[in-house]
């Protein structure tokens, strides 16, 4: 299929799409929208009545990073623009250990296997912490270490500081080096072969093979600051300063097509369990839409309260659940549940933004990280 343009007008049926096929989904995330890909899936159900707070734990700054858990779900991670991780006990939102990271966290911290938690900040530092909170390895970088991580299928971290990708071994041994001509806002996503997908300011998106080298660059017209979502068929999208998103041949680099959605795409894709593509929209019109990955027809989307400003709105895809109901936060403070048929469940109104992505866990406790400095654990009723 040749590069191609779509409208921009929305389907009539809401955000949902009816129910999803059966799609292994990641339990507990533990990076960036649940896996090195951002699909966002998460096992299990979200409550579809609204939920209340179980507990409230504040955690000394807004927080703009998704909140992510031990292997075992029982540890939740929170990085904080007050410059500290902070380690929270899922039974009660007690707080286990907070350490110091230097100066404010925007990134999503990654956990691997063996419990080890990676986390960057604005101090030019990522840091490897054991469980307890022990310092594994510290590593200088060259530029603020503000986007989130992955957690490539050989074990390398792969985030951005700066204008520059790095790839670190799990010994925190710099495997990689990869320098883009400007900022790079973006979180890379890293798919089943290890190559790494990310844009930058420099208006380009990049590919990287597994060890750094680059694969291809294209011109996408606009800053690229929505991080991509790696599609089942291997496909790449990302969101842009040009109102669209972009939809990428992994091989080659070559556009099939782009949409344009009416305002900035800045946050991280997301992928629902059918193959459509999920983004949040700033203003003048924020919302969160569907995409089809196919041909690029917006086929859903959910307005949120808008104030008119190019700079307020929804700030990435919304996280699926086995049911396809899809949950996400917006600038108005609250986060929303919407059915698979596209309907409203409910909204819960937090004390700030909402920007972080939500985080479901087994059992169907949700998440939540906001602007009020607080994360919330949210409970069916």
């Amino acid at each position: 299929m040749g590069s191609a343009s779509a409208s921009a007008a929305p389907a009539s049926s809401g955000l949902g799409a009816g129910p999803p096929p059966a799609v292994e989904a990641a339990r507990g995330a533990r990076t960036l929208h649940g896996d090195a890909r951002h699909t966002h899936r998460a096992a299990g159900h979200a409550p579809l009545d609204r939920p209340s707070a179980a507990w409230t734990r504040d955690v000394g700054g807004p927080v703009e990073s998704q909140v992510v858990t031990s292997p075992d779900e029982q540890t939740l991670y929170a990085a904080s623009l007050g410059g500290s991780l902070t380690a929270i006990a899922r039974v009660d939102g007690s707080v286990k250990w907070t350490y110091a990271l230097g100066d404010r966290a925007y990134g999503t911290p990654s956990v691997a296997d063996d419990g080890t938690i990676y986390a960057g900040s604005d101090g030019k530092k990522v840091v490897a912490l054991s469980p307890e909170g022990k310092v594994r390895w510290s590593l200088d970088v060259d530029d603020e270490a503000d986007t989130g991580s992955a957690i490539a299928p050989d074990g390398t971290l792969v985030f951005a500081a700066g204008h520059r990708v790095y790839g670190v071994s799990p010994q925190g041994w710099v495997v990689f080096r990869f320098a883009a001509k400007r900022k790079v806002f973006t979180a890379p996503a890293v798919d089943a072969q290890g190559r790494v997908f990310f844009g930058s300011q420099d208006h380009h998106a990049y590919a990287l093979a597994p060890r750094g080298g680059p694969l291809w660059s294209i011109d996408l017209g606009a800053d690229v600051d929505g991080a991509p979502v790696v599609g089942d068929d291997g496909a790449v999208t990302f969101g842009t300063d040009g109102d669209e998103v972009v939809h990428v041949e992994a091989e080659s680099g070559r556009v099939l097509w782009r949409t344009k959605v009416g305002g900035f795409v800045r946050g991280t894709l997301s992928l629902a369990r059918s193959g459509d593509v999920l983004a949040g929209v700033y203003g003048p019109a924020p919302r969160a839409v569907r995409v089809r990955a196919t041909d690029g027809a917006i086929v859903g989307d959910f307005a949120v309260q808008g104030t008119g400003a190019r700079e307020f709105g929804v700030h990435g895809g919304a996280l699926e659940d086995d049911a396809g109901t899809l949950v996400f936060g917006a600038q108005d403070d609250s986060v929303v549940a919407i059915d698979a048929g596209g309907r409203l469940r409910w909204r819960f109104t937090t004390g700030g933004d909402v920007d972080a992505p939500v985080t479901l866990l087994t059992g169907g406790d949700l998440v939540v990280g906001s602007d009020d400095g607080k994360v919330v654990l949210l409970r069916a009723m």
